[in-house]
């Protein structure tokens, strides 16, 4: 027997975070990061894997994918049969056209309040393998839907249609207006800006942009994008100001950096350690 509160009988008051990216069944990368990081927030976490990958797609070869695009849309239409909303959502890698059209609208059905995207597509100057030439320009729809982008410096130039230049304030700024210029209106979070022996975020709110430095370990980390697209969410979901979330989420960042630093690189590609880095933010939630 159902009711007016739907067919548990109870009033729904859970409003979960919406995760929309690629799931690496291996390691903590992408979703899996995501939901381990949003969950020690407190968070409920719903989750739309844009693909499921055996591994990540760099230092172990060519991982089995499976499509879950099909199931997209299916799991989609459950939740609104169930009357199910989301307060916030997280949108990460996802690799095809086809994908950007599909997540672009079941975004529109599902209407997140807040909206975080990491437009995931390149790195040091060029577009990861397999990505169309296009790819930055299918992406900028998307991006006029969000509150918050977290590119790095190659996607930032990328999206806004420039050639990758070295990483100053007046290149900032000349890219933030493109940006606009493209109705992309979201605050945006420029992420891994190496500036002398520190490394950083730019963050562009409705102010001058603001450097935040914390210090720089040498080497490649995988998934640290991912991780602090998540710890941004999470703080932000706490109704914090984006210069307060980026700081916070910058220092947990560099704590899982510093643990995973103490591993052999070949170790690394499992993803970033995050012993420490839950320790932190449960200590935060319980306080």
């Amino acid at each position: 027997m159902t009711n007016k509160h739907g067919e548990g009988g109870a009033m729904a008051t859970i409003k979960p975070t919406l995760i929309i990216e690629d799931c690496s069944a291996l390691g903590q990368i992408s979703t899996v990061a995501a939901v381990t990081i949003l969950q020690s927030f407190g968070e409920t976490t719903a989750l739309l894997p844009t693909s499921l990958l055996s591994t990540q797609t760099e230092g172990f070869g060519q991982p089995a994918q499976l499509s879950t695009a099909p199931w997209l849309t299916q799991a989609s239409l459950h939740w609104r049969k169930q009357g199910i909303n989301f307060a916030n959502a997280l949108v990460g890698y996802i690799g095809s056209a086809q994908l950007i059209k599909q997540v672009d609208r079941l975004l529109v059905t599902l209407q997140p309040r807040q909206l975080v995207i990491d437009p995931v597509m390149g790195d040091q100057g060029s577009l990861y393998p397999g990505l169309p030439s296009t790819y930055p320009q299918l992406l900028q729809p998307l991006c006029r839907r969000a509150t918050v982008i977290t590119p790095n410096w190659t996607e930032l130039c990328q999206l806004a249609g420039q050639p990758v230049v070295e990483p100053t304030t007046d290149h900032l700024l000349g890219l933030v207006n493109q940006l606009r210029e493209q109705e992309i209106t979201a605050q945006i979070v420029v992420t891994g800006v190496k500036q002398g022996a520190q490394i950083g975020c730019w963050v562009v709110g409705d102010h001058c942009p603001v450097y935040l430095p914390v210090k720089y370990f040498p080497g490649h980390y995988y998934g640290t994008g991912d991780t602090f697209a998540a710890l941004l969410t999470g703080f932000l979901n706490q109704q914090v100001d984006l210069r307060l979330a980026a700081t916070k989420a910058t220092a947990a960042l560099t704590t899982a950096v510093a643990e995973t630093s103490q591993l052999p690189v070949a170790e690394r590609r499992y993803g970033l350690r995050l012993k420490n880095l839950l320790a932190t933010l449960a200590k935060g939630v319980e306080q």
